[in-house]
């Protein structure tokens, strides 16, 4: 049976149009523009910019469920504009602030304004998609994704060397452009609103099916999380590379998977989710397997590669098993609770990340692995079917 193709409606263009500059901005800042701020212009010790992230991912996990919950109330373009419209003050106050104080509590602020992307955009656009279709578009949203948050501190870095005020205003147009996407964003489904009681109680009864999944949401983000501290130091210290070489590793294999997210995501909508989701897995273990096991640059590059090919099965029939299983009538809250599972994980693993890789160096990277083979050994059993529909 031929796949259907994928035709993107200007409402889905625009949501991840929006996705993409949001993060680009976001990720600009936060990697970037942030650091050299602080220690630059503000003359602060780079703890500053510890809390000020710190904060930054407390409020937006913490906020991700409530902005799911507004999602069901008001609908995604909605709670797109409320949030573009906190991330820009949140970015004008970050760029007039001569205190360290005020700078953590703007970039905490433009935690709340973020957390609202990924219930926003993920609702929005599998709203506007039919199941079986679901994957590809999961794949081009990741993908608008990776690219906004990885070109944001590349491009950046050429405004950084004072000239932090210009990098502001790149970040803050780059938002405001957003914003006028979130009231051009028009399609009726996207405001259709579900007329349901959202009480505590019921709400919990939808966890329900997923109570094998959710412990697996928060494991497989923690993979991430332990891999985030290490990295650097793991590289310039035990490979010893330069940081050309390090700047390769990362493009490489972000790059790598960019490039295949929305491919993969057509591939699982043909075939179906078990295999590119088990296989993604089990590849992703092998990859992390090897890196923490070579030390020489082009294997290293090769494995970069089949990292980036796993993540490219795992993200899209990963999210449109997700997509499958969510009632409508409250899919925002739901995304918004898994979303804040998975960065719970993503919190805890650097702190596992760093306490493993001071044990042993090849610690973090066989433990990752391992819950990697683990996760992959569960879905080759468990059924990756729809339950009926709550």
């Amino acid at each position: 049976m031929r796949q259907p193709r994928l035709r993107l409606s200007s409402a889905q263009i625009f949501l991840v149009g929006i996705l993409g500059l949001a993060e680009f901005a976001r990720g600009a800042l936060i990697v970037s523009l942030l650091p050299a701020f602080v220690t630059g212009p503000l003359a602060a010790p780079i703890t500053i910019v510890g809390w000020a992230l710190s904060s930054h991912y407390f409020l937006d996990t913490v906020f991700r469920g409530p902005s799911g919950w507004l999602v069901d109330r008001i609908g995604p373009p909605r709670v797109l504009t409320i949030g573009v419209a906190i991330e820009i003050l949140a970015l004008i106050g970050a760029m007039n602030s001569r205190s360290p104080a005020w700078i953590i509590i703007f970039v905490a602020l433009l935690g709340v304004g973020t957390a609202t992307h990924w219930p926003a955009v993920v609702t929005g656009t599998n709203r506007l998609t039919p199941p079986e279709n679901r994957a590809s578009i999961m794949g081009l949203v990741f993908a608008a994704w990776l690219t906004g948050s990885g070109l944001g501190p590349v491009l950046i870095n050429f405004l950084l060397s004072g000239h932090d005020r210009v990098a502001f205003l790149v970040l803050i147009m780059a938002d405001i452009v957003a914003f006028v996407m979130t009231i051009l964003v028009y399609d009726p489904r996207l405001y259709h609103i579900h007329r349901s009681d959202h009480k505590v109680q019921h709400w919990l009864k939808t966890l329900k099916p997923f109570r094998a999944v959710l412990p697996g949401m928060f494991v497989q983000n923690m993979t991430l999380g332990v891999m985030l501290p290490i990295l650097q130091p793991f590289v310039t210290h035990v490979l010893h590379f330069d940081h050309w070489q390090f700047a390769e590793l990362l493009v490489g294999s972000g790059a790598f998977t960019v490039l295949l997210l929305v491919p993969m995501g057509r591939i699982t909508d043909r075939f179906g989710l078990k295999v590119p989701l088990v296989t993604g897995f089990f590849l992703a273990g092998c990859s992390l397997t090897a890196v923490g096991i070579v030390r020489h640059f082009w294997p290293l590059i090769v494995a970069g590669g089949f990292l980036g090919l796993s993540y490219a099965m795992i993200l899209p029939s990963w999210n449109a098993f997700l997509a499958g299983m969510i009632p409508k009538e409250i899919e925002g809250w739901l995304w918004g609770i898994f979303m804040t599972v998975e960065g719970m994980g993503m919190s805890v693993g650097p702190i596992i990340g760093a306490r493993l890789f001071g044990y042993r160096i090849w610690a973090p990277f066989m433990s990752s692995a391992l819950i990697l083979f683990i996760m992959g050994v569960f879905y080759t059993v468990y059924p990756l079917r729809k339950p009926a529909r709550h």
